[in-house]
């Protein structure tokens, strides 16, 4: 199968100043990108629904969100005055529309019906709706992230960015503008989470966990075991040496009153980073539970509230619906004969749009929707004019 996976290309033939001419794409090579692109769509989307607006459901644990500059222009000045849209209604409400792709967003209800533009997926709604008062809106609404107020990409920049999302107030950075320890570059790929210096000097208790982030100056590897071994000491009910053993139900009782903060005795200051599960060796005592609740970070506690729990979500709702895999049993279910058919007629394909585009390359011409439907009409009047002639004579 391998020879019939690509076509021969005589080197003398190839005009390399000509992007039409400088490779060739097989069927294989499709599907693998589609699988990337599958992978990008889901870790981008999760589990949003791209059919029903979700305002309806109310603030949703965490949704793909897009903030519409074009019904709400005084957003520019304001981000108060910004609307959050769900994925469903930026197919649908705003087409066209000047969308800002958010990522994702925790505890938010769709703005879409609160907008003078009706809702088209919400028809039974009479009239714009009251704003919904508990959603939060930050400088990301405007298009701008970071402490440099700089839009992503930065079409003044001319090297690769890299820009990390704070868990707590879900603004973007740039390393380099943030406070953080020296060395603090190696971490940023290998974190599961980090939180910006701003929330951290905010919600200041956060400094007793630090012992569990990840440290310049420790491996990965290394600071994930430490992580470990600390929540399990943090959770651990057995009886220590001297103490004498408990009924179950009393030594739980004493756990949840006793408070387990680390209380950590280093010094970093600045942002913190990450490593997995970091969240379950937060203290959960009532004392606890009421700082949490007061400063508004109860979603800490919550597993599924994790942006890496969201792309697992997304990646599971693909997993049945792949279009690589798909293509893959669909190639499996034929026998050998019809997959060499298959991926030659592809392949002509490929061949014929090919030589069909290098006159709009050549004219500086757009491809228009109506020119790509003329080629497949013309592919499909080709076809059914070879019905019924063997196959070698195609």
């Amino acid at each position: 199968m391998s020879e019939t996976n690509s076509t021969s290309t005589n080197a003398a033939d190839v005009d390399e100043s000509n992007p039409l001419e400088q490779s060739t794409i097989t069927m294989l090579d499709v599907l693998e990108e589609e699988k990337e692109l599958e992978e990008e769509y889901a870790a981008v989307l999760g589990g949003s629904d791209e059919k029903d607006c979700t305002y309806a459901k109310g603030a949703i644990q965490r949704q793909a969100l897009y903030s519409c500059l074009t019904c709400c222009p005084e957003a520019r000045e304001n981000p108060r005055k910004s609307a959050g849209v769900c994925l469903a209604c930026s197919y649908k409400c705003h087409e066209n529309h000047e969308l800002i792709e958010l990522y994702t967003r925790r505890n938010f209800r769709c703005d879409c019906p609160t907008l003078e533009k009706r809702c088209a997926l919400n028809p039974q709604l009479e009239a714009a709706q009251p704003k919904n008062a508990n959603n939060l809106y930050n400088q990301n609404f405007q298009g701008v992230y970071c402490k440099c107020k700089r839009p992503y990409p930065d079409p003044e920049r001319t090297t690769e960015e890299t820009m990390l999302q704070c868990v707590i107030c879900e603004d973007w950075f740039h390393l380099q503008h943030m406070k953080a320890p020296a060395g603090s570059e190696k971490l940023s790929n290998a974190c599961s989470e980090m939180i910006c210096d701003c929330c951290m000097e905010r919600h200041d208790f956060l400094r007793d966990y630090i012992g569990l982030a990840l440290q310049p100056s420790t491996e990965t590897k290394e600071s994930a075991t430490e992580v470990n071994v600390v929540d399990s000491k943090l959770n651990k009910n057995d009886a220590q040496p001297g103490q004498s053993e408990q009924p179950p139900e009393k030594r739980n009782k004493l756990n949840e009153d006793e408070c387990q903060r680390p209380k950590s005795l280093m010094g970093n200051k600045g942002a913190a980073f990450w490593a997995n599960d970091w969240r379950k060796a937060l203290c959960r005592c009532g004392k606890c539970l009421e700082l949490y609740k007061n400063q508004s970070v109860e979603f800490l506690l919550d597993a599924e509230d994790s942006v890496e729990d969201y792309e697992k979500r997304g990646m599971k709702r693909i997993e049945e619906n792949s279009s690589y895999e798909q293509g893959i049993r669909a190639l499996a279910s034929i026998d050998r004969t019809k997959q060499i058919d298959v991926i030659t007629e592809y392949n002509r394909m490929g061949d014929k749009l090919k030589e069909f585009l290098q006159s709009f390359a050549a004219n500086k011409k757009v491809v228009t929707e109506d020119d790509i439907k003329r080629f497949f009409a013309g592919m499909r009047s080709e076809k059914n004019a070879n019905i019924g002639q063997p196959y070698f004579c195609r």
